[in-house]
């Protein structure tokens, strides 16, 4: 491919022969060498423009194809960060349930033990009401006696 490019901006450059030929010593043939030396100049500066041109795109593709494949390395990462925010997140979904289970297991023994803390209370003070109201009977009645 790079024979054809060649080949082609080579018949682009050279369009005209600059070497003048005996033909070409006629004054009006004079001036036609003139042009042809022109436009000679003007095939290779539009030559020269499109070689940087050329270079300049692929540089360009160059570029690209590396952004493309950073922005795919990117886009893997970010997939595999996705997933493992996606399983940490699950861990602590779960271990939120079982602390949860845990705080309500505490709250219902908590609250049961209150319950039987107050009872357990209540009967200590009825059973020392009794045993004073014992008391003072025993003495109201060996008072009597």
């Amino acid at each position: 491919m790079a024979d054809k490019e060649s080949a082609c901006q080579r018949v682009i450059v050279e369009t005209y022969s600059e070497q003048l030929s005996e033909l070409s010593r006629n004054p009006s043939m004079v001036l036609v060498h003139k042009f042809g030396e022109r436009q000679n100049a003007y095939n290779r500066n539009v030559e020269s423009r499109l070689l940087a041109v050329q270079s300049a795109c692929s540089r360009f593709h160059g570029e690209i194809r590396a952004l493309q494949e950073e922005n795919d390395r990117l886009r893997a990462e970010l997939k595999m960060e996705k997933d493992r925010n996606r399983q940490l997140f699950e861990k602590v979904e779960s271990d939120m349930k079982c602390i949860k289970q845990v705080v309500n297991k505490m709250r219902l023994y908590t609250d049961l033990n209150t319950k039987a803390i107050k009872r357990m209370d209540d009967e200590i003070k009825a059973q020392k009401e009794d045993a004073e109201s014992d008391c003072e009977n025993k003495v109201k009645s060996s008072q009597n006696n």
